[in-house]
């Protein structure tokens, strides 16, 4: 990743791993202790396209041209965003994502959050939860 603001044409910069981090840790300090359960809800919705913008792509079972983000939350808390391309597979990164949160939930979380509890993907409908 090039320094932040080097690009003389770039004004404004962002450190894509620090705003992962910061949005989990948001979650992680709303919390004094650990909670009995986190179900972590994982969704890819469309964001429609008006003009010409980079990654367009025409997604039939929306009929719009879109991009396709996939976001994860734990109740009322985002805890990743990912702007993607509509022409990919909605759950693609998801498990990448699944894993780098539980890890910072793990490791950063209050004490119960230790690696002695047990993070499973369940069925849920058409969806997977873990």
């Amino acid at each position: 990743m090039e320094a932040i603001g080097a690009d003389r044409y770039k004004k404004i910069g962002r450190d894509d791993a620090a705003i992962d981090q910061l949005l989990v840790g948001h979650f992680l300090e709303a919390h004094d202790r650990a909670p009995v359960q986190i179900i972590l809800d994982v969704d890819a919705t469309d964001d429609p396209i008006h003009g010409h913008q980079e990654g367009t792509f025409l997604h039939g079972y929306y009929d719009s041209y879109c991009y396709l983000p996939l976001y994860i939350f734990c109740g009322e808390f985002l805890l990743s965003a990912q702007l993607r391309s509509a022409s990919i597979d909605p759950a693609k990164g998801a498990l990448t994502d699944l894993q780098r949160i539980v890890a910072q939930i793990r490791q950063n979380g209050p004490g119960a959050y230790s690696g002695s509890g047990r993070f499973r993907i369940l069925p849920r409908r058409d969806h997977e939860v873990v």
